[in-house]
């Protein structure tokens, strides 16, 4: 009897062992569903204003400023577009690493001669951008509201070709390429805050942006710009799982 009991034995604690198996499997499996059930994809479109903030050096050999003698429109709008995703990290506290897409510069350099004659061209620079921000997130009770806020660094590369007062050819065109010609990073401080409706599987966001320049984005030594970006988006966030 002793005999025929003992492959039993081994026999149920092998099925017990495969049982332990097969729940920490699903326990894993589980969890990580869940984790990934509080990671989430975004889509957002919008507007975008720029305001660029210029300045000028003293060159060594003149003693004029070029600015005394141009007239920049310096606020830019265009479209913006940013695909973002956010990586839960508990206790509310999010990373969001983005894609964006914009548009940035001048609307309008302008030149004047001695003659009274306007020389004008625009100075708009699309960029491509990444960005990388630590937020936090909070829903209201119960109800479908919601709210984020995130911040950190945002990186931007010029892209496409250059602008038509960068290859501005027409006479007086030194005075022209100093405000033309753009870096081709632009790195800025990124501070967003959003609000979120929960509709169907994701969030409804309506997003606020602005973006601080840190960097000098135009190529000549002696004239500065700095820009600084506000804008509104409108998007859809999906979870990543379920």
């Amino acid at each position: 009897m002793t005999g025929r009991c003992f492959p039993n034995l081994i026999l149920l604690q092998e099925k017990i062992s495969h049982m332990r198996i097969s729940i920490l499997i699903s326990l894993f499996l589980l969890q990580a569903c869940q984790a990934l059930a509080q990671h989430s994809l975004s889509l957002h479109a919008g507007y975008l204003g720029t305001y660029t903030r210029i300045a000028e050096y003293e060159r060594i050999d003149r003693f004029d400023h070029l600015l005394d003698s141009m007239s920049l429109s310096k606020s830019v709008g265009s479209f913006q577009a940013a695909l973002a995703v956010d990586f839960d990290l508990g206790k509310n506290v999010y990373l969001s690493t983005g894609f964006h897409y914009s548009r940035k510069g001048l609307a309008e350099v302008v030149f004047t001669d001695s003659t009274g004659w306007p020389w004008k061209t625009a100075a708009r620079q699309y960029y491509a951008g990444l960005s990388v921000l630590v937020g936090y997130k909070h829903t209201f009770g119960e109800g479908p509201w919601g709210f984020k806020a995130a911040t950190g660094l945002q990186a931007d590369f010029a892209v496409g070709t250059p602008n038509a007062g960068a290859l501005f050819s027409a006479p007086y065109y030194r005075f022209f390429m100093p405000f033309c010609r753009f870096d081709e990073t632009d790195l800025g401080w990124l501070t967003e805050a959003t609000l979120t409706r929960r509709l169907g599987p994701g969030n409804v966001e309506l997003k606020l942006n602005f973006l601080y320049g840190l960097s000098d984005v135009l190529e000549d030594a002696f004239v500065i710009g700095r820009p600084l970006s506000a804008g509104i988006t409108v998007g859809y966030s999906l979870p990543l799982g379920n």
